[in-house]
């Protein structure tokens, strides 16, 4: 029977282990699982998550070794990095779409040019026709 595991009782089920005190591996994970749910679910989504936990579960161990203040301080960090990111992507899309939008208008701007140039140099050549053969 095709049984799909949620996030949830994967997540879980890591953490479970986890909770042991010892390092568990993605085959121990998805041996867990068979044994609870009778489905291993998808290798490479249970690994994701997996690795997921496991830095989590570094990261918290890391916190408790930690002064309050500097865990604090590390976590902001964290955050201000998360957005610094975000925030270079905004820009650098923003200036994609400036570049499109300058091009764009260039290119316009070309067309009118040439248009306004071929118009009068048609004129000029209707202006010499009409003097050469007067009516």
């Amino acid at each position: 029977m095709n049984q799909r595991l949620t996030d949830h009782q994967i997540r879980s089920t890591c953490r479970a282990l986890l909770k042991g005190g010892r390092a568990i591996s993605g085959r121990q994970l998805r041996r867990e699982l068979l044994e609870r749910f009778d489905a291993v679910g998808k290798t490479e989504r249970v690994f994701l998550i997996w690795r997921e936990e496991m830095r989590e579960d570094a990261r918290a161990a890391e916190a408790a070794a930690l002064p309050a203040d500097i865990a604090e301080l590390q976590r902001r960090l964290r955050l201000a990095e998360t957005q610094a990111a975000a925030n270079l992507k905004r820009a650098e899309l923003a200036e994609y779409r400036e570049q499109a939008h300058q091009d764009h208008w260039a290119l316009e701007i070309d067309r009118l040019r040439r248009e306004l140039e071929e118009g009068r140099i048609a004129a000029a050549a209707g202006q010499g026709a009409s003097r050469a053969f007067p009516v």
